[in-house]
């Protein structure tokens, strides 16, 4: 009876000790994953300040790689959060994410103005899985907080740049001009050869479209005294009515004639123009004359004369070099 009263406090104890060993356990296993959580949540960071020198905000961030700060320049009104994670990528190329949150951790958007960043005067950056806090002073940001200041550098930019179009103008139009003139120069050299040879040619077509069209005159001057000669003395109206009725016929079959082949109603004008267009490309072509060269050519110097008839045109005097830049980009 005493033995079974013995094993029956042993094994009690047993159980006992168990379920001390199973409490600690459990214990430090909760303390360890709070730990685990709370170094997760809240990773830890360091501090950088943002310093002004000369009107811009300077940070110095330690690069990953080089375990070395590198100073930055944050221009406030052309720069964004973007260009800045961009930069540090450039000088650092071990940085794999790089990100910029604000107060509340929540990501700012690239595109965020670095302006608009200072005016918040604490965020996080992070580098990989590092985090910095980066605080700016609040008598930097004064400057940005002015509205006025703002609009009244927008209007010194804005006279910037209407004194260097003043002052860049004139210098640009006598650059342009002497540009023009001197290829204006070139081309017309090349064309005084083939506009004297030209003019020859034309010399040459005239007198014979002149002797072709005296030579028609003469023919039906013949024709016609050879009819009243036949008429009059050889022989009697009633045999030459049927012989220059035939004339006059082929003569309007001649003119139909050279409607089908010319497509071009017969009228002395037009038929001079075509015996004076025949001869020219026919004496051209003997003489080695490049009629496509002489007229490229003479198109060239009409269109160098024409821009600078236009670059002296006082509408022209006041134009911005911006505007002349795209006018010569879109003639060409």
């Amino acid at each position: 009876m005493g033995n079974g009263r013995r094993l029956v406090t042993s094994f009690v104890a047993t159980q006992k000790l168990a379920n001390l060993r199973n409490t600690l356990w459990n214990r430090q296993q909760l303390n360890f994953s709070s730990s685990v959580a709370s170094s997760s949540s809240t990773p830890s960071s360091e501090s950088l300040a943002i310093r002004f020198e000369y009107g811009l905000p300077l940070i110095d961030i330690p690069l990953p790689s080089r375990n070395e700060p590198c100073q930055f320049t944050m221009r406030p009104l052309s720069d964004t959060v973007g260009s800045l994670c961009e930069f540090l990528r450039k000088e650092d190329r071990g940085i794999d994410y790089v990100a910029v949150y604000g107060t509340n951790g929540v990501k700012l958007a690239t595109c965020t103005s670095i302006e608009h960043l200072l005016l918040f005067g604490t965020f996080r950056l992070r580098l990989n899985d590092k985090y910095f806090e980066v605080t700016v002073p609040k008598t930097g940001t004064a400057s940005y907080d002015s509205s006025d200041k703002l609009r009244q550098l927008d209007d010194l930019r804005a006279t910037v740049a209407s004194l260097h179009a003043a002052l860049c103008v004139d210098e640009y139009k006598l650059s342009r001009e002497k540009k023009l003139l001197l290829q204006l120069e070139n081309a017309e050299t090349l064309l005084a050869p083939l506009h004297e040879a030209k003019q020859q040619i034309e010399r040459e077509c005239e007198a014979h479209t002149d002797r072709v069209m005296w030579a028609g005159f003469a023919a039906m001057g013949v024709q016609t005294g050879l009819f009243a000669r036949l008429t009059w003395w050889e022989y009697s109206w009633d045999i030459m009515e049927p012989v220059t009725y035939f004339a006059t016929y082929s003569t309007v079959c001649a003119t139909f004639g050279y409607y089908l082949y010319t497509k071009q109603s017969f009228e002395y004008p037009s038929a001079r123009e075509r015996v004076y267009t025949k001869q020219f490309y026919r004496r051209a072509q003997k003489q080695n004359f490049d009629i496509e060269r002489y007229n490229r050519l003479v198109n060239e110097v009409e269109d160098l004369r024409n821009q600078l008839k236009r670059m002296r045109d006082p509408l022209f005097q006041h134009l911005p070099v911006s505007y002349l830049s795209n006018l010569e980009t879109t003639e060409k």
